[in-house]
């Protein structure tokens, strides 16, 4: 079968049965509809068998179940005769696969074990916990706008001016632009004309609004040009004004004086914010209120004990090994080593460090000094040999007859032995 097929029938399958019903197995077959007839006995009312598998049948109750499981979003796909037949497939397809794995003792594995178990804790921690924070009431509209009044300072907007610019060279030449603009000339023609501002000055010289920080996005910081349109008024000329970036005559076209954002507009941030925090507290008396029901008793003692362990060298070294990006690794290598630098993997972590060093960073000089520290300190290590080949020959093109050049350096080192903690095909460590 196609690759590609598999992968997409096995996630139809997914999304029809969820990845718990595929692990957990199908619902419950709908029961026999039966009615009791007025003599008071039973008459089964057989319904439709639609497929059989084995013993197993599948029938039109079968499918409506999965269908009534399924989101609303979904569910509209599968509700004309070829969507429903395509839904029969699907159970069809999830009941062979599920009679196969239960064939084969998928459901016995460890693995799979642990798996359902994780699911089936945190399925039941999820429901538990959800329907007893649903007990929380959400925050009312007094409470929000009583929070409201007591923190406005929260949502107080500065106040704002927008305004336009004319920047000359000289303060003659501004003087002579703001004569002109107070004549009654058109602004934008004197700004076109004027201005050294080559990106406001075709637009009329517009440098939008800014609070009394004075932050344009064309011309940068300018407090002094925001000061003095605030103190000039909306629809006044102000200037000329010298920065470093020339001279300026200013046009005013509003203020906005400062205010406080109506409730209407935060009420929705208060709620979730005062919701949030109630949540939370909720939370942790409801856990502490189970906690004492069900005599929890934490040994402190004990805990600081367990929890204060050093990890073995070797939980150190695999760790390294997974830390991902080569840097990280090399450091992680050298964490090992400080703290064990004469454990029986010591000798593992410095060729792990000078490889690294050598085949991903291509920085021979420090592999070779990882490797030199390595014959130093552990001249009698079976990698000693193979350390001293890479200090003769990692410059070179030649590859070491140890290694193997498709594995990665990090996921290759995996055992103790000199071979394979350089990716070796070999036993020895030898070249």
């Amino acid at each position: 079968m196609n690759p590609i097929r598999t992968r997409l029938a096995l996630a139809a399958l997914l999304v029809l049965g969820g990845t718990i019903a595929l692990a957990l197995g199908t619902p419950a077959e709908a029961k026999k509809k039966e009615k009791k007839p007025k003599g008071g006995k039973q008459a089964a009312v057989t319904e439709t068998v639609l497929v059989r598998i084995g013993d197993e049948k599948i029938t039109p109750a079968t499918v409506q179940a999965r269908l009534d499981e399924l989101p609303e979003q979904v569910k509209t796909t599968f509700a004309s005769p070829e969507g429903k037949q395509r839904l029969l497939e699907r159970i069809v397809e999830e009941r062979v696969w599920l009679a196969g794995a239960s064939k084969h003792g998928v459901a016995d594995r460890p693995e799979v074990k642990r798996q359902l178990d994780q699911q089936r804790r945190d399925l039941l921690v999820r429901t538990y916990v959800n329907e007893v924070m649903s007990a929380n009431p959400a925050p009312s509209d007094s409470e929000a706008k009583a929070y409201y009044d007591a923190h406005l300072t929260e949502y107080q907007l500065p106040a704002t001016v927008t305004l336009s610019h004319i920047q000359t060279k000289t303060e003659a030449s501004a003087k002579k632009v703001k004569q002109y603009a107070a004549a009654g000339q058109a602004w934008k023609t004197l700004a076109a004309k004027y201005s050294t501002d080559s990106l406001t000055r075709n637009n009329g010289g517009a440098l939008g609004s800014t609070t009394h920080e004075g932050v344009f996005g064309s011309i940068g910081a300018q407090p002094a040009i925001a000061e003095t349109a605030f103190a000039v008024g909306a629809g006044k000329l102000g200037g000329p004004i010298k920065t470093n970036r020339g001279w300026h005559v200013i046009k005013v076209d509003a203020v906005k004086e400062a205010s406080v954002r109506p409730f209407d507009q935060v009420r929705g941030g208060i709620v979730r914010q005062i919701g949030g925090q109630r949540q939370q507290e909720y939370y942790n008396a409801r856990l502490a209120e189970i906690r004492g029901e069900l005599g929890v008793v934490p040994d402190s003692a004990a805990i600081k004990s367990y929890v204060s362990q050093k990890k073995s060298p070797r939980e150190m070294f695999n760790e390294a090994q997974n830390a991902g990006p080569a840097l990280a690794r090399i450091e992680a290598y050298r964490n090992m080593l400080e703290i064990y630098p004469d454990s029986e993997v010591s000798p593992q972590a410095r060729f792990m460090i000078g490889f690294i060093q050598s085949e991903e960073l291509k920085d021979y000089n420090a592999a070779e000094r990882s490797f030199r520290d390595l014959l130093q300190r552990n001249p009698d290590s079976e990698l000693a040999a193979s350390a001293q080949w890479m200090v003769d020959h990692m410059r070179t093109e030649g590859a070491p007859s140890f290694m193997n050049l498709e594995a990665d350096s990090a996921a290759s080192a995996t055992t103790p032995d000199a071979a394979k903690a350089a990716g070796t095909k070999g036993s020895s460590g030898k070249p």
